[in-house]
């Protein structure tokens, strides 16, 4: 990482030995360095009248909505990785311009493995997402492609074909680890998991994966043919890999930031709460004034990513949520008109000179 900013290294050692009292003066660090190099951020907090101070808190550093990555570059330094938003709900492309991808590696490591891997070695994997050559943008495809590599034991795969999930090659893998009797892992986006279903249940074909395999599911549908009600998919889950509901994790996170947020379902937690890891935090905004709302109330979750101090440390989601103790439960995506305050917040970032520095 760049000699001249200490900071990103400093961010880098609290994902991997986190520790909780520095949080407020690395955010602090972190805020005044994309202050000083991201004119879009300066006169947001300008408009808010926040600027970097001794004792400034996460919770004061204006959020920025993710519409922003559509319009502008926000980048604190080069980049050297640049993701896309997938554009499938017909909104322009989001172009996250990431500085620091060993930082991103960093945040995968400390939060991957503990969410969504069973004990032991590494196990082998099946993955039902397009691979860095498919899709070079994709920070999905990063993040699987990383995870294959770091992770993955003997053997792993893709099974994702030219457009859609091989279907043979998957049943290939699914048959070789039933017989193997080791515990393997499944990751893929809610709809190429479905589109696999839909296969074997065409051939009428039930596989038993063996116990403690996992299965790792993100995303939606977001336009697709169809859609599928959570519960049914982890049902089907059940019926046609053999994987029970407590194993399969879901998975929070989108090409504005660089860290993934997970339920814990293979500790025994909520399927479908999802809780931030020690270097990010979470609130649920008011739609309109963009006030912290109390737990179980719904508004638009925004999250607070240290990792994310190449970009925009705080961003404001589209999606709708509650909070809910330490963590937060989705209920969907928010219609334009519950995206009155964040279209007013891209207006005064998106006014006058939107060049860095």
């Amino acid at each position: 990482m760049s000699a001249e900013l200490p900071v990103v290294e400093r961010i880098r050692e609290f994902v991997v030995a986190p520790d909780p009292g520095s949080f407020d003066e690395l955010a602090r660090s972190a805020f005044e360095l994309q202050f000083e190099r991201i004119a879009p951020i300066r006169r947001l907090s300008r408009a808010r009248g926040v600027q970097p101070r001794p004792g400034l808190t996460w919770r004061e550093v204006p959020a920025v909505p993710t519409g922003v990555f559509r319009r502008l570059r926000l980048a604190v330094d080069e980049p050297r990785e640049e993701f896309h938003s997938s554009g499938t709900t017909g909104d322009e492309t989001s172009v996250h311009h990431h500085p620091f991808p060993d930082l991103y590696r960093a945040t995968i490591d400390a939060s991957f493995p503990g969410a969504c891997l069973p004990p032991g070695s590494p196990p082998p994997m099946l993955s039902l997402i397009p691979d860095r050559e498919a899709q070079p943008h994709s920070s999905l495809s990063f993040m699987i492609d990383h995870v294959l590599g770091a992770h993955g034991g003997e053997p792993s795969v893709n099974g994702f074909g030219r457009a859609r999930v091989d279907a043979r090659a998957a049943r290939a893998w699914l048959a070789g680890r039933q017989r193997a009797g080791r515990p393997a892992v499944v990751l893929g986006t809610a709809f190429a998991l479905a589109d696999l279903l839909d296969s074997l249940e065409r051939l009428d074909l039930r596989f038993r994966l063996p116990a403690g395999s996992t299965v790792f599911e993100t995303g939606g549908y977001k336009g697709r043919r169809r859609e599928l009600a959570r519960a049914e998919l982890v049902a089907r889950i059940g019926e046609w890999l053999g994987v029970a509901a407590p194993q399969v994790v879901r998975e929070y996170g989108m090409t504005e930031l660089t860290s993934q947020l997970y339920t814990r379902a293979l500790a025994g937690g909520d399927p479908d709460l999802f809780v931030p890891e020690p270097w990010t935090r979470v609130r649920v905004l008011d739609p309109v004034s963009l006030e912290e709302l109390p737990d179980g109330q719904p508004g638009l979750v925004a999250v607070f990513d240290l990792a994310n101090v190449g970009s925009a440390l705080h961003v404001l989601t589209q999606d709708l949520g509650v909070r809910d103790g330490d963590g937060f439960r989705l209920l969907g995506r928010a219609g334009q008109a519950e995206l009155r305050g964040c279209s007013l917040t891209v207006e005064t970032l998106a006014s006058g000179d939107a060049s860095a520095g």
